[in-house]
């Protein structure tokens, strides 16, 4: 199954920031593309000339992550957070409620190995 996820970068596309926008045309708002994982929105570079908002799907990065217990994780030195979901375009809010969240197998399985 797939899920629909924004795709965009505040960067290149000021609809992308925060607060977002639900009352654009839905013409208006920022391209989604299909996705086989999950949707996420990662911010970036808080409080500095470089803050960035991007939404997009898993599949377009390497995450790894065995297992996460909440929807979002702030970054080491708290200068940004990623959050991931698993509905449509539900990477169009500010904030994902836990509820929301399911970190499926696919963003990273590790294997343990039995020693012979």
């Amino acid at each position: 199954d797939t899920i629909d996820c924004f795709d965009c970068n505040s960067w290149d596309d000021p609809r992308c920031h925060d607060p977002w926008n639900w009352t654009y045309p839905k013409t208006g708002m920022p391209d989604t593309s299909p996705c086989t994982g999950c949707c996420v929105k990662m911010v970036s570079y808080i409080g500095t000339d470089h803050y960035q908002i991007r939404r997009t799907c898993s599949e377009h990065f390497e995450v790894n992550f065995f297992m996460v217990n909440h929807a979002c994780m702030t970054e080491g030195h708290r200068h940004g957070h990623m959050c991931f979901c698993e509905e449509d375009e539900c990477n169009g809010v500010e904030m994902i409620s836990s509820h929301q969240l399911m970190i499926p197998a696919i963003m990273s399985v590790m294997v343990l190995g039995h020693s012979l």
